[in-house]
């Protein structure tokens, strides 16, 4: 292709995609590897995570004109984190830690609530979006609830076309 001014430039670009991409790749890797040996550091802090979301939006926009950008209810998904960690908080002993975490991947955006709680058995964690679903281990409890605050989340989360997932075994959390 080297006679061939066009067949040269794809080349050309090819490679230079290549490259971008084995970069991409390699720092990836990296990162992994840091992350792995412990030698990532976090730094963590409070954050408006509204604020933030809002500045991924608005950047979003701006490099990416091929996809519709749309905020959800803001007041309505921070009703739901508040219903999952005050769950977390329930079933968890004093003293324990309840971890909150945001994660972005192609697509969507989505956040964890984690704790070291009781757990569920399999048979219960099948019904905990039923309204006014409470376990048996729950009812026994002095936490109180009226077995409805799951189902709100949930329909929150519906409401804005997500999912949620739920990984819990009994004593664990």
């Amino acid at each position: 292709g080297k006679d061939d001014e066009q067949v040269l430039e794809e080349s050309i670009e090819a490679l230079k995609n290549e490259s971008q991409h084995m970069k991409e790749l390699v720092e990836q890797l990296l990162f992994l590897a840091r992350g792995d040996s412990g030698r990532q550091h976090l730094n963590m802090e409070k954050t408006d995570l509204n604020r933030m979301v809002s500045e991924v939006w608005e950047e979003s926009m701006m490099i990416d004109e091929s996809h519709r950008y749309e905020l959800g209810d803001v007041a309505m998904i921070k009703q739901s984190v508040r219903i999952f960690v005050q769950n977390a908080a329930k079933y968890s002993e004093p003293g324990t830690a309840i971890i909150l975490g945001v994660k972005e991947e192609p697509g969507y955006v989505s956040y964890m609530i984690e704790d070291e709680g009781t757990g569920m058995n399999p048979g219960d964690l099948a019904h905990i979006f039923d309204r006014f679903y409470r376990s048996d281990e729950a009812r026994n409890n002095e936490t109180g609830g009226s077995g409805l605050g799951l189902s709100i989340a949930k329909w929150i989360v519906d409401a804005h076309g997500g999912t949620i997932q739920v990984i819990s075994r009994a004593d664990i959390g």
